[in-house]
């Protein structure tokens, strides 16, 4: 195990490992209506790598494989920054760096976390020495695996390229299709495979994607699960047997549950979601994980006045870990649009909630439920109001409102006037 003390403070404050010995590998090609761009099966830094900001920081070529994209100019240049401590000025890592602006904690923070504790090789000397072979690397440790976008939730948040059942609501009453095409994987792909310590399985939702059960069978047959941990993201909607049998050939099993509410809340954020169901399910792999089981809330203008009662499920039900991680990609979502007046009410809930668990000291492990709090707190004063996003967040959630079992102004009443 790596101490991620150490890691700060040998390759400084900012460091994301992923770039360096990880990466996220995607055979989905999503192409908006009118967008003409070429997207090409690819590995990138991570999975919130913001690939449109300035390509040239990430170039492929059409036919290079897993290593030649890994290591081509642009792959070798963010390396090269990370470890110059400029990785603020990489556009494609503006995702976390928002995140940390408003809070404390990003994909950055939480995947380093994750990879000192779970790689055993000394992580200081591999990065040491990719940085003195020309910031090249032929390592991966961590790779996060996207095969599809087949999912059975259509969350309000999302987008059609990791959500068929958002994609096809798009089309229907957004007229925003994309174009979504799955890849074989590369040439190289099952090579990387021999040497990892870790594989993420991302989506859509992973359990129900056969992408995800065929390389799972490929690795128990070539004898290589038992040298693997698996982190598995997953929505709570099903925990099939057959698939928690299988999985118990890995070293460990590791699972990130989206949760971003309680009740008719989560329901109306993740469309498709059965609140009792969601509960039931994540009860069952609290039971049977590895690893850890790790709750992952998305912070929105929609959920946020409900947020001390998902804080409150969290603790009866003695889940400690677990990340707030501010919406991106939609302003029009985000706390920007929240009035404040709203913002008010948020507040004044969650500081008489906090109250409840200031009794909890640093050093236990019940303490990260004030730290939630706080960041949430942390949030919402750091959030500007935008009229021009309350406008647009209207616009968007009247669509959504048609479809929804109840409409948002029903399930948070604070809303009605807006409606």
């Amino acid at each position: 195990m790596n101490d991620i003390d150490k890691i700060y403070k040998e390759l400084g404050e900012g460091i994301c490992l992923f770039p360096f010995i990880g990466g996220f590998y995607s055979t989905v090609d999503a192409k908006s209506r009118g967008d003409n761009r070429v997207i090409l099966n690819r590995i990138t830094p991570c999975c919130v790598w913001q690939n449109g900001i300035d390509n040239s920081w990430h170039e492929v070529q059409e036919g290079a494989t897993i290593a030649e994209t890994r290591n081509s100019d642009g792959y070798r240049r963010i390396r090269e920054m990370f470890l110059a401590g400029k990785w603020k000025d990489i556009p494609g890592c503006n995702s976390c760096h928002i995140a940390e602006q408003y809070s404390n904690s990003s994909t950055r923070i939480v995947n380093n976390e994750y990879f000192a504790e779970n790689i055993e090789e000394d992580i200081i000397a591999l990065v040491k020495e990719i940085q003195a072979n020309n910031f090249t690397s032929n390592t991966i440790k961590h790779l996060d695996y996207f095969p599809s976008n087949y999912c059975d939730y259509e969350c309000v948040m999302c987008f059609g390229g990791a959500s068929s059942k958002r994609n096809t609501f798009e089309i229907k009453h957004k007229s925003s299709e994309q174009s979504i095409v799955l890849n074989d994987v590369d040439s190289d792909f099952y090579d990387v495979l021999t040497n990892v310590d870790i594989i993420g399985f991302t989506g859509g939702e992973t359990i129900m994607q056969k992408q995800v059960h065929e390389l799972i069978d490929y690795l128990i047959q070539k004898d290589l699960a038992k040298n693997i941990t698996i982190h598995i993201l997953t929505n709570a909607s099903q925990y099939p047997e057959n698939f928690v049998n299988k999985i118990k050939a890995f070293k460990k099993v590791a699972y990130t549950i989206s949760i971003d509410g309680t009740g008719d809340i989560i329901e109306y954020q993740r469309r498709g979601a059965k609140w009792n169901t969601v509960q039931d399910v994540a009860r069952k792999i609290k039971k049977t994980a590895h690893l850890h089981n790790f709750v992952n809330y998305v912070l929105t203008s929609m959920n946020v006045l409900n947020a001390m009662e998902w804080i409150d499920w969290m603790h009866d039900n003695n889940f400690e870990m677990f990340a707030v991680s501010p919406v991106h990609r939609a302003d029009h979502l985000s706390l920007l649009a929240l009035p404040e007046e709203m913002k008010a009410t948020a507040l004044n809930r969650l500081r008489n909630g906090r109250k409840r668990y200031q009794h909890y000291m640093p050093d236990r492990d019940e303490y990260r439920y004030v730290r939630g709090i706080d960041q949430i707190i942390q949030t919402i004063e750091q959030a500007t109001f935008d009229p021009v996003q309350l406008q647009k967040f209207v616009e968007f959630i009247e669509v959504e409102n048609r479809v929804s079992k109840k409409p948002l102004h029903e399930i948070v009443p604070e809303w009605a006037p807006y409606f």
